[in-house]
């Protein structure tokens, strides 16, 4: 099993008892769907290591894992601070309209009204208020198409195709249609979709 394998889950924060116990943080949407996982991988002199887990226990917005060969406290703190994943199979289907972020890297991007493909997407930003798709457009620019809930996302797993509602004029600051020749960096076309407002969509993972 390989990262490329894998999603992030979270992280090990601390130990919880002097019996071997950790807490365990998952920096997931919605953690439901992971209390339970038999095995938790976690890295190791660069490589992922399984761990079985014996029990699960919440913890405020946390949750006490008890782990298959971990039984002391000095061995729950040598697994303090280390990132834990899982496969990507244990990812939940998603509805309609959603999708996870690592799942969409190197699909094509079109646009919902017209069905117009546009280019390819080169991984999403997960910063700020909202997600935003990098991409490769086919005229040659790279840019950024912001994805606020309020816009339209249609998902196609078979094509491997996203279609996303563009706000108006965006195409043309990437594609050359601006009149004014205006060659602004990617931080300025960040900057000019400031306006837009939402939140994360399909976030699940890491």
């Amino acid at each position: 099993m390989t990262k490329d394998d894998c999603f992030l889950l979270g992280k090990i924060t601390k130990p919880f008892s002097f019996r071997g116990e950790v807490v365990l943080w998952m920096d997931v949407d919605d953690p439901a769907p992971y209390v339970g996982s038999q095995t938790l991988w976690i890295p190791q002199q660069n490589m992922l290591v399984p761990y079985t887990v014996e029990t699960w226990k919440p913890n405020k917005d946390r949750y006490v894992v008890r782990l298959a060969d971990v039984l002391t406290e000095a061995q729950a703190k040598s697994l303090a601070g280390k990132d834990v994943y899982l496969p990507l199979t244990a990812m939940p289907p998603l509805e309609d309209g959603k999708f996870y972020f690592h799942e969409v890297q190197g699909w094509a991007v079109g646009d919902l009204e017209s069905r117009a493909l546009l280019g390819r997407i080169l991984h999403v930003v997960d910063q700020g208020a909202y997600p935003m798709l990098e991409v490769h457009f086919d005229a040659g620019a790279d840019g950024y198409i912001p994805l606020p809930d309020h816009v339209g996302v249609e998902v196609d797993r078979n094509g491997q195709t996203l279609y996303v509602e563009l706000p108006d004029g965006l195409v043309d600051v990437y594609l050359g249609g601006n009149d004014d020749g205006d060659d602004r960096d990617d931080r300025d076309d960040r900057d000019d979709l400031d306006g837009f407002d939402g939140s994360e969509r399909g976030r699940s993972i890491g």
